[in-house]
């Protein structure tokens, strides 16, 4: 029985218009004016050295403006350290993916324990390049780059009892009230770091990066009166029509998430590009949530994607939540990777339908779809490939039951160790169609059906 990567079970315990030209004086410097839609502030062209104030200032002058408020960014690379908002009501942009770039600065201060103090640019400075607490936010229009050479990009911090100096996030949202987030047209990247403090290095992962997730929405707001110390999020998140390259994670949902929708993708014309990624979208626990995860174009070193525990002694779900994954593009680029990922093992609170996506494995001993008890899935039409030596096409793992395995599209698991599909030891009551005789079921489950296949 084929049991899950190592590398699953560290980073599930990973921290997450215009209306009016406006004539600004001199680099750095803000102006304010009125449109048909709340209040706009623009901030100057980028001084070239450290744009951290001007940027802060335009955030913070627009928390007091209320909702419908928009920071609007001139074109060039704006170099800063953290920058950190809370109750933002409004569009943080730039002049375009291409045109406008916030580039982090390197050897960021940061706190030993971050989730010990409530983030702010002063005292308690997270790991973490651009946070937004509680608020409806949009960010759009812009890039983000983290340049720093091996071991540069933070001062260093503690996870887990262990130094390292790489950023956990770009881009940040939590919070303890109601938080919708909305990211449109922007790209992430950042660096290969092999320096021992690297976190991918010294959690033993086969690459490493100077920053962790691309983008993160997460429940890890620190609350002392809060059983977990932390709180709950709730609310939504929206990822479209943007990028994410060279670093663990592209778009990460972790911590404790309840009553929320994320959106990853969601419609033919508003798909992400993942390049380059250990994991490409890191869903961790969650409850009472639903999930679109669409019409993305990802290839990831490992796995295209999953849904893992996040930390079971903090945060066990106590309700499902509902995972729509389909028209996507998963390619694994390294032996041992996987498509999509499912690991419900902790509690059960996955329900899955997986349909339409198509899977390129290729390398040796990769698995295009693994679902490890998460019960009721669907897994229907997905086209998965392997260019040889593939462990198998599906594979259902620990207790998986009631699930439907069916008219799937295989080509290339004549070798496979585990047949085109696998129905493991302790699973029940699945059904199993194939769409080609050719198609082999290795079954060592019971009451298992099977249908048209070898």
């Amino acid at each position: 029985m084929r049991r899950r990567h190592p590398l699953a079970a560290v980073v599930a315990f990973g921290l997450l218009v215009v209306a009016a030209v406006l004539f600004v004086p001199f680099a750095g410097a803000t102006a304010t004016a009125a449109n048909a839609h709340g209040t706009l502030i623009s901030v100057g062209p980028p001084n070239g050295v450290n744009d951290t104030a001007s940027i802060q200032a335009a955030l913070d002058s627009c928390v007091g403006k209320g909702p419908n408020c928009v920071v609007q960014l001139s074109p060039g690379t704006y170099r800063t350290t953290q920058l950190v908002t809370y109750n933002f009501e409004g569009t943080f942009r730039g002049a375009g993916q291409a045109t406008t770039t916030i580039e982090a600065l390197p050897e960021l201060s940061v706190v030993q324990n971050p989730t010990e103090c409530l983030p702010n640019t002063t005292t308690c400075l997270w790991p973490t390049l651009i946070m937004f607490v509680d608020g409806h936010i949009r960010v759009s229009d812009l890039g983000i780059r983290i340049t720093a050479e091996d071991g540069t990009a933070t001062t260093g911090w503690n996870i887990f009892g262990t130094q390292t100096t790489s950023l956990i996030d770009a881009l940040r949202f939590m919070g303890q009230n109601p938080t919708d987030a909305t990211v449109d047209r922007v790209s992430i990247q950042g660096k290969v770091d092999e320096s021992a403090n690297s976190f991918g290095v010294l959690f033993g992962f086969p690459a490493s990066f100077n920053v962790v997730n691309g983008i993160i929405y997460t429940g890890e707001l620190p609350d002392s009166s809060s059983p977990s110390g932390m709180d709950f999020l709730r609310g939504s998140l929206t990822v479209h029509n943007s990028s994410f390259s060279t670093m663990i994670d592209g778009v990460s949902q972790d911590g404790q998430v309840t009553s929320s929708h994320i959106t990853v993708g969601g419609a033919p014309k508003a798909g992400n590009q993942f390049d380059n990624l250990l994991v490409g979208i890191d869903l961790e626990s969650s409850q009472n949530s639903t999930f679109d995860i669409s019409h993305n174009d990802v290839s990831g070193l490992y796995y295209g994607m999953w849904v893992v525990p996040w930390i079971p002694d903090i945060f066990t779900p106590n309700a499902l939540s509902h995972y729509q994954i389909h028209d996507n593009t998963f390619v694994t680029t390294e032996p041992g990777g996987t498509g999509i990922f499912l690991d419900n093992e902790t509690a059960n609170w996955i329900d899955a339908n997986i349909w339409s996506n198509t899977v390129d494995l290729q390398q040796p001993g990769s698995e295009g779809i693994g679902d490890y008890g998460a019960s009721h899935a669907q897994i229907l039409n997905n086209s998965i490939t392997s260019s040889g030596g593939a462990f198998d096409a599906i594979g259902l793992y620990l207790g998986t039951t009631h699930s439907t395995v069916a008219y799937n599209h295989l080509v290339g698991f004549g070798d496979a160790q585990q047949g085109s599909i696998y129905l493991g030891p302790q699973t029940s009551k699945n059904i199993v169609v194939c769409s080609h005789k050719s198609d082999t079921v290795t079954d060592q489950g019971t009451n298992n059906t099977t249908i048209a296949c070898k």
